[in-house]
């Protein structure tokens, strides 16, 4: 949550960040309630993965479309 809320800050503000910080928190409080689960970091890790690897196919299509050709490297 703490990267999540310098992240916006930087591009929102402060007063927006905690905002959205404090809407994400309550909806994720919501559902644990709603459906009576435990708070589960690994659940937000897998989500965090699976958006990760969608911004890369989506930047690697328009990548192609601009006429690069994207090659992976290894990430330090």
């Amino acid at each position: 949550m703490s990267k999540y809320y310098w992240k916006l800050k930087q591009r929102r503000g402060s007063k927006k960040a905690i905002i959205a910080l404090a809407r994400k928190i309550l909806t994720i409080v919501y559902h644990l309630l709603k459906n009576s689960d435990v708070y589960n970091e690994e659940k937000f890790e897998l989500a965090k993965q699976k958006q990760e690897s969608f911004r890369i196919s989506r930047i690697t299509a328009e990548a192609k479309k601009l006429g690069f050709d994207l090659v992976a490297s290894k990430a330090s």
